[in-house]
């Protein structure tokens, strides 16, 4: 059967709900603490920008573009986001801010050049395998959590192309405590609406300080291991020599373990999220789920999935964009106005906190045709002609678009062609399908799946 002949449908896979009228303070303040992205009113989703007191909301591509390229050095981060994020990446790429995040990213960039994340694929497609191969033991009709077999495998390419293995670290475990910190930590929490030392928020997480605790002294010993080692030519190697030109600068153990914290963590956790959400939307939509069967045989036949198949196979690609589309990984951003300014032509005043509700942004009304159905045609040439860059977030945007977007790319078309070809999943229809932020969007209670083999 010729691709262009397979039945296609259009599923609408569940969302979030939002109130028709903002809601009222404190049920809005509990909102923030248990799924900050149920608390967005449909005007988030319809409007250009709704503000409310001294929060704006922005969705229109115009002023995004302005909040994160043009007037970038009007919108820092903001200081909610630092009470997340630096108990446990302190200073590193994701959290620096000025020249100090400049050289941090100059030095980790060659590490994600295009031919470098190009010759990494047969270790995404090995990890991929690897999963296979656990599943055929596991045989017909088990029953998986994607989520957490998802995790496994990014994890595994994360050790083996950036970190040379990561020989000592204990893979099921450090994924574990990375769940734990992001159900815990990753939230905001009372003391975070109420402003309180940042230690206070900590101290009311313990399972996520242990978890935190745990991550740094896992990374602090490999430091400590390779210190003394031989170089690799990874990314560890890549930044233990890195140095700020204009300072001479390099790397202390602390700055290196916030950095790699912020890779192994960030590296991982989004593009098994990616895949998670794009093999739920494939087991509701058979049809589109032969048609990516149908693609990887054509380019691919039986040989296994490299490089040279990962660029020919376009409509699998559609595939992860429309699941990142439907279910962004990194459903919000914040930044605070730190000057009297204007962004998309209206005016912006200092101290107001600017969220840019990716979630929403992704599912507008003025922006995508049929915005909740699941449609990875809408991600042909034709369509995507047209579409303003600032659409579309789910690597953020502007100097500080995710370093490693080609990476996410390439591994999670490489895994799911992998998957997609060796199994069929299909989906729990009695679980309920409740995306949940903690910084990053998961599936609350995972995802449950049950396997079915193929040839």
């Amino acid at each position: 059967m010729a691709l262009d002949d397979i039945p296609r449908t259009r599923p609408t896979p569940p969302g979030v709900t939002p109130p028709a009228q903002p809601l009222p303070y404190f049920h809005a303040l509990w909102k923030l603490i248990d799924n900050p992205i149920e608390a967005w009113p449909k005007a988030v989703y319809e409007e250009p920008f709704f503000e409310r007191g001294r929060f704006l909301y922005a969705a229109d591509p115009a002023m995004l573009k302005d909040i994160l390229l043009d007037r970038m050095g009007a919108f820092p981060k903001d200081w909610m986001f630092d009470r997340v994020t630096k108990p446990a990446l302190g200073e590193g790429l994701l959290t620096a801010q000025g020249e100090h995040w400049r050289w941090q990213r100059r030095a980790a960039a060659p590490g994600f050049r295009p031919d470098n994340v190009a010759a990494m694929t047969p270790a995404m497609v090995a990890a991929a395998e690897a999963a296979l191969g656990r599943w055929r033991e596991m045989g017909e009709g088990a029953r998986l959590d994607i989520a957490t077999e998802m995790t496994a495998i990014t994890f595994e390419v994360i050790l083996d192309t950036m970190l040379s293995g990561g020989e000592g670290i204990d893979v099921p475990q450090a994924a574990r405590k990375i769940t734990d910190y992001l159900e815990t930590l990753g939230g905001i929490n009372v003391a975070d609406l109420l402003q309180w030392p940042t230690w206070t928020r900590v101290a009311m997480a313990p399972r996520g300080h242990r978890a935190m605790v745990y991550l740094k002294a896992m990374v602090d010993r490999m430091v400590a291991r390779r210190r003394n080692q031989p170089p690799r030519g990874d990314l560890v190697d890549l930044l233990m020599q890195a140095q700020d030109p204009e300072t001479g600068q390099r790397m202390d153990d602390a700055l290196l373990r916030d950095n790699l914290l912020t890779f192994i963590g960030a590296g991982h956790e989004t593009t098994a999220l990616a895949l998670t959400w794009a093999l739920y939307l494939l087991s509701v939509d058979p049809g589109t789920a032969e048609r990516v069967r149908a693609e990887i045989a054509a380019v691919a036949g039986d040989e296994t999935i490299g490089n040279g198949h990962v660029e020919r196979l376009a409509f699998t690609r559609q595939v992860v964009q429309e699941a990142m589309r439907l279910y962004p990984s990194l459903p919000l951003m914040s930044r605070m106005c730190a000057e009297d300014t204007e962004a998309g032509g209206h005016p912006v005043k200092a101290g107001t906190f600017v969220f840019i509700p990716i979630y929403a942004l992704h599912r507008h009304r003025r922006l995508w045709r049929d915005p909740d159905v699941f449609d990875p045609d809408r991600w042909g040439p034709e369509e995507s002609a047209g579409r303003h860059r600032f659409a579309y977030l789910p690597f953020g945007g502007g100097p500080r678009v995710c370093i490693g977007q080609t990476f996410a790319m390439i591994e999670a078309v490489a895994v799911l062609a992998t998957l997609v070809r060796g199994a069929r999943l299909d989906h729990d229809p009695g679980h309920r399908i409740r995306p949940v932020m903690r910084v990053s969007m998961r599936p609350q209670g995972g995802m449950p799946m049950t396997l079915r083999l193929r040839e």
